[in-house]
């Protein structure tokens, strides 16, 4: 997927809390989080869940740039397991450039080689032939990458996750904008923060993990989880006026035939939704 104008993005992978391959979620894709954006000629890259793992396949085998850019919403499992089998960490090639939250000196980096130490792995990170560059993020910021038209990413880092919150990101390429909000558990109309990150924007990916009935059932509710009911993140979504909504972080346990009530669900809140598929691909020009 290359351009050198617009904005394109291609979903790699769109499940949360753990991988689930099988027949029953083939369709829909059973891989964990992973989306690809190319904007002005730059490639980035949100989260690198096991997504991530056929993403770096079809990039060593392609022409064009020898560089990306990684952004992680936050170090939690399901957003980092691909990371290990990512080609070209392996490829002396490839410059790859690894965004993440800051919450402490160090702690990202650190975090990151954690992974990848002697008793969990047999590759270490420094063993790696990449050129790979780790740069943990202030709560806000904003970079400007060179190139025409215009491309800049900005970050905020949100409480709507528990313990160490989540960073979103906002992708502005010329006049066109996405927002990428994962892992955050909205409250009905949206949470504060998250709408007015994602306001005007023209698509918001958005935490869509649970049911009505999941969050608020008495035994075994998801309330205080960290993710968004489908309702929620359609909510949200009016709250920020955005063009298009787009169901992201399925539940594992959600197999294909159910999504389409889902989408039926969340457009009855707002009407321009769909849910997120591996192999979907939405172009901004």
């Amino acid at each position: 997927m290359e351009t050198r104008t617009g904005l394109q993005i291609r979903f790699w992978g769109v499940r949360g809390s753990f991988p689930v391959p099988g027949p029953d979620t083939a369709g829909v894709g059973g891989n964990s989080s992973c989306v690809e954006m190319r904007a002005g000629g730059h490639l980035l890259v949100f989260d690198g869940g096991t997504g991530i793992i056929n993403l770096g396949r079809s990039l060593v085998g392609a022409n064009g740039t020898r560089t990306m850019r990684l952004f992680l919403s936050h170090l939690h499992h399901d957003h980092i397991e691909g990371l290990r089998f990512f080609a070209p960490f392996y490829d002396k090639a490839w410059r790859c450039l690894v965004y993440g939250p800051h919450s402490g000196p160090d702690e990202f980096q650190r975090a990151l080689h954690t992974t990848m130490e002697p008793r969990l792995f047999p590759v270490s990170l420094n063993d790696l032939q990449a050129k790979i560059e780790i740069r943990d993020l202030p709560k806000s910021d904003r970079l400007v990458l060179d190139g025409e038209p215009g491309v800049c990413i900005e970050t905020q880092h949100s409480q709507a996750h528990p313990k160490f919150g989540v960073q979103l990101y906002r992708i502005t390429c010329g006049s066109r904008s996405v927002v990428y909000a994962t892992d955050v558990e909205a409250t009905y109309g949206g949470f504060e923060d998250v709408v007015k990150f994602a306001t005007g924007a023209d698509i918001l990916i958005h935490d869509s993990q649970y049911t009505d009935d999941e969050y608020h059932r008495e035994v075994a509710s998801k309330k205080g989880w960290g993710h968004s009911t489908v309702r929620m993140a359609a909510e949200a979504a009016r709250a920020a006026g955005v063009g298009e909504l787009i169901m992201y972080h399925h539940d594992p346990c959600r197999t294909d035939a159910e999504i389409p009530a889902l989408e039926e669900l969340a457009r009855s809140v707002f009407p321009r939704t769909q849910a997120a598929r591996e192999g979907l691909c939405i172009t901004l020009d």
